[in-house]
């Protein structure tokens, strides 16, 4: 799919995006075939050139949103690409019952259809997107990591899990680990076995990995700055820049692996710890994978995970209706409350050690934005217990039984 966007991309940019985009890899007779390509190696050379694309892109983001590239966005220039990619995955009742809702059957017109009419988005997302299959949505996640570097959980491992990583041994289990950030840092005081359904991100950790365990860690005071940028305000707590000390230690073993979380390639009782930030509400069965981390996190173990609450599906739902997305936000397929939460992971054999929630917001705000918010049921519900603050995700430690 890399080819068919990179294709598609560069022949529709304005002239001074796509000299952006060649000056980056001057001298190549086929700009979208190199892109392609070099997004599918683990090289130094590759991840040289990641970080500089990746800070091209963010600052023309910044400058240019409508030309940059982005998902689930439907003024962007990318949008179209990405719903005819969606409409290959349909079935064929999926695609009559768009066509209807669109009053054409021709897709270039649905697709106009979609970029002007926040209600046929909208309408998409609650009766179609939510049937898509999960490895439709891996197949996306191919052009969708183009956006960013960050895997975005890197300021919450910093915060919560950075001060228990200082004193782990064993194996430790990095459950989706993105492009490798916790998988480097993890891998100073343990043996690190990292599993991603992105291949790309994938390739980005094992590049990554490679230049540290040969002691070149020059890149990474690189790596933070790019990822504080693309945080943003997330980052601000944990300073970042100031942690290029992260990896003053010696690497041990690291091994990356392409493959899902609810089918965990390890043996029964492998690991001594399990990271697991960001990821469950993607999934679309939180409790398979937590089954198999149940199976392969030996006794006192501990699983940290991140996860959004109930709150933040409230605030969630109410963007995603405003701005019309196709897919859910970030593609949140699940949201959490600490009850069910801690039994889900009561069944499995887990008891919990920690839970603490953060990113909050005032009452008064978050009552104010679910008085908009389609979901009346759980409004209802969570507004009968006001709170001073509520938060938006929960922090939360596990041991296994």
């Amino acid at each position: 799919m890399l080819m068919k966007f990179f294709d598609y991309y560069f022949a529709r940019v304005n002239e001074d995006v796509l000299d952006l985009y060649k000056n980056l890899m001057p001298d190549c007779d086929d700009l979208a075939d190199s892109y392609a390509d070099i997004f599918t190696r683990n090289d130094e050379e590759s991840i040289t050139f990641l970080l500089e694309f990746y800070r091209a892109t963010a600052e023309l983001r910044h400058n240019n949103q409508q030309q940059s590239i982005l998902f689930n966005t439907h003024d962007n220039i990318c949008f179209p690409f990405f719903v005819e990619q969606v409409w290959q995955m349909l079935d064929d009742k999926k695609k009559a019952a768009v066509a209807a809702r669109a009053g054409n059957d021709e897709l270039a017109a649905i697709i106009d259809v979609f970029i002007s009419d926040v209600e046929m988005r909208n309408w998409f997302r609650r009766e179609i997107a939510v049937d898509l299959g999960q490895d439709d949505l891996f197949s996306l996640n191919e052009v969708i990591a183009l956006q960013n570097f960050s895997s975005g959980g890197e300021s919450s491992f910093l915060k919560y899990v950075y001060p228990h990583v200082q004193n782990a041994s064993g194996n430790v289990l990095d459950a989706g680990c993105g492009a490798g950030f916790a998988t480097m840092v993890m891998s100073q005081f343990a043996d690190v076995f990292s599993i991603d359904a992105c291949q790309p991100r994938l390739e980005r950790a094992t590049a990554l990995s490679n230049m540290m365990r040969k002691g070149d860690k020059d890149f990474f005071p690189g790596v933070l700055k790019l990822i504080e940028d693309e945080l943003g305000d997330l980052a601000e707590d944990v300073h970042l820049n100031a942690s290029a000390d992260l990896l003053n230690g010696e690497p041990r073993k690291v091994e990356f692996t392409a493959g899902s979380i609810d089918a965990l390639p390890y043996p029964d009782q492998f690991f001594n710890m399990i990271n697991c930030l960001d990821v469950l509400e993607h999934t679309y069965d939180p409790a398979k994978i937590i089954q198999q981390f149940a199976r392969v996190l030996k006794p006192g173990g501990r699983l940290f995970i991140t996860v959004p609450t109930k709150f933040g599906e409230v605030v969630q739902h109410y963007y995603e209706g405003l701005d019309g997305s196709m897919f859910p936000a970030m593609l949140h397929m699940h949201h959490f409350d600490p009850l069910t939460l801690n039994e889900m992971f009561k069944q499995n054999g887990f008891k919990e050690f920690q839970l603490t929630p953060f990113d909050c917001m005032d009452w008064a705000s978050f009552v104010e934005i679910a008085d908009k918010s389609p979901q009346t049921q759980l409004v209802a519900d969570l507004k009968s217990h006001p709170l001073d603050v509520v938060a938006l995700q929960l922090f939360a430690i596990y041991e296994k039984i």
